[in-house]
């Protein structure tokens, strides 16, 4: 495998900086913390710049919360200087690994989001003939299980910049409480480290196990054949495999095999052969649920008519692909915010 040394210069250059901050305040300049650090940004990039270099920077700590996006999750929200430098070596690493991925890694990459691995899905079935079987797996409580001294391995298989690797060893011990295990959800860096200690898993599937009909989405993923059998054996090489490599184990409750014609349950979708598709029943019942919080706090003020709209338009990038018309109807004549749903499906009948 070829390293890379002398990354760390490219990772504190001032026009990298520049880039960093940009990316990271995206979306956010009304934020106070945003506008802060705005306020005197050349000399505040140059203050990071120095401090990086100088090895003196110390991250800061995290801001936490729940969401249920629809499992419930932990937040980890990191000061806004810290997400500078997360964007910063995110902009020089993420291109150094892309190239090694497999074309099958999904998530957290340019270009192969959710819809692309949906796609990838139907081209598989369509190569197998539309027939066979499929065994969908789900990594057990993946971003809590990450375990630090195999990831800080992995970043060394490639990785020869000491000052860079320092760096690196320090974010990822941020926010573990001494556990020497996982990664805060909300980090730009913990996307782009969950595909790093994931990827020597890919290749193990794809060149040890000879598995042509899979892909991964983050923790989730799907492999397809014609033998039932022969799936389950895949499985168990599988799960030995995580275990002794990776130090990860499969969620036993989600690890199924099962025939393609009784339509799968991968990335938000229900997905049956020769291309139909229905949004998962979970999904349904998120959004209802969610249409109805809306309802509620828009009618007293507590949201803006923006902050309901794009909560709203959420659902649209999931059901404009699917069987979804008159269920989209059905939701948003019963709980419209000032028509925002009437409007969304005419952009459906439109599309």
């Amino acid at each position: 495998m070829r390293t890379a040394s002398q990354l760390f210069p490219q990772v504190t250059a001032f026009a990298n900086l520049c880039r960093a901050f940009r990316h990271a305040s995206q979306g956010k300049q009304d934020q106070p913390d945003v506008q802060r650090f705005a306020y005197q940004l050349e000399d505040r990039l140059w203050d990071i710049k120095q401090d990086l270099e100088a090895e003196t920077d110390t991250w800061g700590g995290y801001r936490s919360f729940w969401i249920y996006d629809p499992k419930k999750r932990l937040i980890k929200a990191a000061p806004f200087r810290d997400r500078i430098i997360h964007h910063a070596l995110y902009n020089v690493l993420e291109p150094l690994y892309e190239r090694s991925y497999i074309r099958d890694s999904y998530a957290c990459l340019r270009g192969r989001g959710t819809l692309a691995a949906v796609r990838r899905y139907h081209a598989f079935v369509r190569r197998i003939g539309g027939t066979g079987y499929v065994l969908l797996g789900d990594i057990h409580q993946y971003f809590a299980s990450v375990n630090h001294a195999v990831l800080k391995c992995l970043l060394r298989r490639k990785l020869r910049d000491r000052k860079l690797l320092r760096l690196l060893d320090s974010l990822i011990g941020t926010g573990d409480e001494g556990t020497g295990k996982g990664m805060p959800i909300g980090n730009l860096t913990s996307q782009l480290f969950a595909n790093i200690y994931l990827d020597p898993f890919d290749h193990f599937i794809k060149e040890e196990l000879g598995q042509k009909f899979y892909i991964r989405y983050m923790d989730d993923f799907v492999i397809m054949g014609q033998e039932k059998s022969e799936l389950w054996a895949v499985l168990a090489s599988i799960e030995r495999w995580l275990n002794e490599r990776l130090a990860l184990r499969l969620n036993p409750k989600r690890v199924v095999v099962t025939p393609l014609s009784r339509g799968v349950d991968f990335l938000g979708y229900v997905i049956y052969p020769h291309g139909y598709k229905r949004v998962r029943r979970r999904n349904v019942v998120h959004v209802r649920r969610r249409l109805q919080k809306l309802e509620a706090e828009y009618a007293h003020g507590a949201i803006s008519f923006a902050h309901a709209r794009s909560s709203i338009a959420s659902w649209l990038g999931l059901a404009t692909h699917a069987a979804a018309f008159r269920l989209s109807k059905e939701l948003f004549m019963a709980h419209d915010v000032r028509n925002i749903g009437k409007r969304l499906l005419v952009k459906m009948i439109w599309r």
